[in-house]
């Protein structure tokens, strides 16, 4: 029986995904009248801080805002992760989510539901709508529409939906950069509302990508502070900034202007942005640390000892910086695994995995205990020897200490159970390390990208912080209310009570506006989620490596 029998859909919501908006950018510009729609939004309803997951990556956080639960439930935690019982990594895909997203609520209701560029929705399932997918799509040739003749129909009606930001002019020309950023979004948008005005919706939800991209790239050129800053640069571009987020923000103004009056607006970001300064290479320092232990053959001496000389990816990137080489970029951009440069340099195939008792892989200090049973060449014992090589861990962490500053590197260190609850736990990894995230940002998944534990950022200038942005306007929301203590999570119940539907029992999130009435719908096993389903793998080895370089490319993976 469905949970939501009997309902029916009475409202229209529009969801506008700004990827990493943050109100430090934002709210100036608002304030000084540059971005009116934005402006409107928030007078009109209700606007705050929105906490994103710990730690803030994207994979997490649109996953927790698809399904209202914490990771520890739907189980993704990063973009990349350790396959169960195994070493190799794995790409986070929509077969990783372990709990159905909020619209299969909709969907049930009889409602229609869209969905564009919505993060880790590939491949695309069947939708009671259509879903235009693009994050993770590994090339046109994929299948990353639903219906699959939605992508050839987008293009009969002479539109384009470009699936992948364009690299060419990252750190050789801003300006270009911001056009190429503004022409992507741009015309993704042409196609939202081309959906919206042709096929019929009770929920769109379309995630703007490019906000993101554009604050790694040039967060140096606004920020007056920062140790990259280049005022020269920064007075030359700066209205070209400014031109690219006006430009954003007529995109929310045509997708409003699109959705209707009657139509509830939320406008909601993934995670902040800041600055940020220097890379924590985490596998470094397990190494550093003893925990983690390399092969003795010839072959890794060798590797090794070019390693500690310097021969490293990190020293490729910044040869191609220097030349102003943008295309090349996504060739060394700290370390490739798995293809020839994993053969050239040192990485994670030189790792003895019978002596190694820690080991990172992802974008935020997340680093896996290889525990017998959980690992195929385990060491640690479950129990006291695993918590007694955790607690050392984060002893050894927090004592870390910057040596050009002395400021201390990790802010906090959790135990997978301090921040997470759920049956997919045990896919989480075991130690979280939260660094302080104006300075440093660690990479784990960079196999061994550079020889040093600590140095200067190289590429990016700006990187994810823990609060973004939440908007929303409509009929049951008090115009000028500031929105205080609101999730991510938050979003998924919200808009299902806006809706006056029911909110399924396992959501971790709260209602922000909107009535509870009939509290929530007790679960049942339609909803309950595929246990153990991590490992399902949607690409081909080819498909994979594509979308493991284009991540190298925005960075998420070293």
């Amino acid at each position: 029986m469905s949970n939501v029998e009997g309902q029916r859909v009475n409202r229209k919501v529009l969801i506008i995904g700004l990827d990493g908006a943050t109100w430090t950018n934002l709210q100036p510009w608002i304030d000084a009248g540059k971005l009116p729609h934005l402006a409107k939004l928030v007078a009109e309803g209700a606007a705050g801080p929105l906490t994103t997951t710990i730690p803030p990556v994207s994979a997490s956080a649109w996953v927790s805002f698809a399904t209202g639960c914490n990771p520890g439930q739907h189980g993704a935690f990063d973009f990349v992760f350790p396959r169960p019982n195994a070493y190799d990594i794995g790409v986070v895909n929509v077969n990783v989510r372990g709990v159905p997203p909020f619209w299969k609520v909709i969907e049930d209701a009889g409602g229609q539901v869209g969905l564009a560029s919505v993060p880790i929705t590939y491949p695309p399932q069947l939708i009671h709508g259509w879903t235009v997918c693009g994050f993770l799509v590994p090339n046109e040739q994929a299948a990353y529409t639903q219906p699959p003749e939605l992508k050839e129909q987008i293009k009969a009606a002479g539109l384009t939906w470009p699936l992948h930001e364009f690299e060419g002019n990252r750190s050789r020309d801003p300006r270009k950069f911001l056009q190429d950023m503004r022409y992507f979004d741009e015309s993704r948008t042409q196609v939202v509302t081309w959906l919206m005005k042709n096929r019929p919706w009770d929920l769109v939800s379309f995630v703007i990508k490019t906000t993101d991209t554009t604050q790694h790239e040039v967060w140096h050129l606004l920020d007056p502070q920062h140790p990259r800053h280049d005022a020269a640069m920064a007075a030359r571009v700066k209205d070209d900034i400014l031109a690219y987020f006006q430009a954003m923000d007529a995109c929310v103004g045509k997708l409003v202007e699109a959705a209707g009056p009657e139509t509830t607006v939320v406008v909601m970001s993934d995670h902040g942005g800041g600055p940020f300064e220097k890379f924590f290479h985490v596998n470094n320092w397990l190494a550093s640390q003893g925990f983690l232990k390399f092969k003795r053959t010839p072959l890794s001496l060798v590797k090794r000892a070019l390693f500690a000389a310097g021969f490293t990816p990190i020293t490729a990137l910044k040869i191609v910086n220097l030349l102003r080489l943008g295309k090349l970029r996504k060739n060394v951009k700290r370390g490739r695994g798995r293809g020839w440069m994993g053969q050239l340099f040192l990485s994670l195939r030189d790792v003895d995995w019978t002596r190694t008792r820690a080991f990172s892989i992802g974008n935020f200090g997340q680093i896996y205990i290889n525990t017998k049973g959980a690992r195929p060449q385990g060491i640690i014992e479950p129990g006291a020897e695993y918590e007694a090589v955790r607690d050392k861990i984060i002893q050894q962490a927090l004592a870390l200490r910057d040596p050009e500053s002395s400021d201390a590197v990790i802010r906090t260190a959790y135990k997978r159970e301090e921040l997470y609850h759920g049956g997919r736990l045990n896919h989480a990894p075991d130690i979280i390390l939260h660094t302080n995230r104006s300075k440093y940002v660690s990479f784990g998944h960079a196999d061994f990208g550079s020889n040093k534990l600590i140095e200067p950022s190289i590429g990016q200038t700006g990187h994810h912080t823990m609060e973004g942005i939440v908007i929303l306007r409509g009929a049951d929301i008090p115009a000028g209310t500031r929105i205080e203590g609101a999730n991510i999570i938050d979003i998924a119940p919200t808009v299902l009570a806006l809706m006056s539907l029911p909110i399924p029992a396992e959501m971790d999130g709260q209602v922000l506006f909107g009535a509870e009435a009939r509290g929530r719908a007790p679960a049942d096993e339609t909803r309950a989620g595929r246990p153990g389903t991590a490992d399902e793998n949607p690409y081909s080895e080819e498909d994979e490596e594509q979308v493991m370089e284009r991540l190298r490319e925005l960075g998420y993976v070293a």
